[in-house]
Formats: C-alpha cells, sequence, structure tokens
C-alpha cells in the first residue's frame, strides 16, 4: 500500500515539476530593413496615396522597386503574410457589411457557433448570430428536441447565412 502511495506522490510531484517548468517564449521582434532618407520619403508618398486594396495588389517586384533594396526570403514571406492578412482583414470587413437580411454581422465567434450547435444549443448559436431576428432559431429549438441530430444539421445548414 505504501508502494502505491509514494508512486502517486511521485508522479504527481513531476507532473506538477512539469506544469510550473512552462517557458514563456521570448517576443519576436522584427527587423525592419534599412532605407536611405530619399527612398523613404518616396516611399512615404507612395503610401498615402495607397489604399488597402491597393496594398493587395502589391507585388514583391514592385515593393523592392520602390525600395530599391532586394528582399530577403524572410522579408517575401512577411510581405506575403501580412497581404494574407489584409485580405483576411477585408473579407471578414465586407461580410460584417452584408448578411442574408440586411443586418450586421453575427455577434459570436464560427468557432463558438459550431460548440454550440453540437452540444445541443444550437438554437443558442442561431438566435445569437442573427441578433434574434426571425423564427429559425425557434425552427432550430423544435428540431433540436427530436433527438438532437435534426437541430444540429439545421444549425450548420444555417450557419453559411451568417458566415461566408
Amino acid at each position: 500500500m505504501t508502494l502505491r502511495k509514494s508512486l502517486l506522490v511521485l508522479s504527481l510531484c513531476l507532473f506538477a515539476l512539469n506544469a510550473f517548468s512552462m517557458t514563456v517564449p521570448e517576443p519576436v521582434t522584427p527587423t525592419p530593413f534599412a532605407i536611405s532618407a530619399e527612398q523613404g520619403k518616396q516611399l512615404d508618398a507612395v503610401l498615402a496615396n495607397l489604399a488597402s486594396q491597393d496594398f493587395s495588389k502589391l507585388t514583391i517586384n514592385q515593393v523592392e522597386q520602390l525600395t530599391g533594396k532586394q528582399m530577403t526570403f524572410k522579408e517575401k514571406i512577411a510581405f506575403k503574410v501580412a497581404k494574407m492578412k489584409m485580405k483576411k482583414i477585408q473579407h471578414k470587413a465586407t461580410v460584417s457589411m452584408q448578411s442574408s437580411d440586411g443586418l450586421a454581422a453575427p455577434t459570436i465567434d464560427k468557432g463558438i457557433y459550431i460548440l454550440l450547435a453540437i452540444i445541443g444549443w444550437g438554437f443558442l448559436g442561431i438566435g445569437l448570430a442573427s441578433d434574434w431576428s426571425g423564427n429559425e432559431w425557434l425552427y432550430c429549438l423544435l428540431l433540436t428536441f427530436l433527438c438532437w441530430i435534426p437541430g444540429l444539421i439545421y444549425a450548420l445548414m444555417k450557419m453559411k447565412n451568417y458566415y461566408s
């Protein structure tokens, strides 16, 4: 009996030591590339006239021509990631301005909506996403009472109306 207790205490100590010895990664700071003052003024003038939609059309070659410096592989990847993030933000802004009934975008995240549908509260997700307008949440509630699966299917089908 004491061997079991000592093994249990030892495993709990190892677990606690592992849990509390978690390291926090240092934040990564990007290293900017240096350009001359004249090139900086030219770049500021171009960027002042550049809209966010123009940024999504900007290519690596155009950036290299603007800055007058060859981009490294790391900078090219960072540029492409920034463009992808910008496109995602533009898409979210477009979706928030549009919806199936002309109202504002859903107030809950898509992941939370899916989680609510899976655990059987799809009617709550539909209601929050549609701001409780319409009868879709009521239909989902009734379908959820019919063995949960019809409500799940209905909530997931209606998800495309709120999220693109």
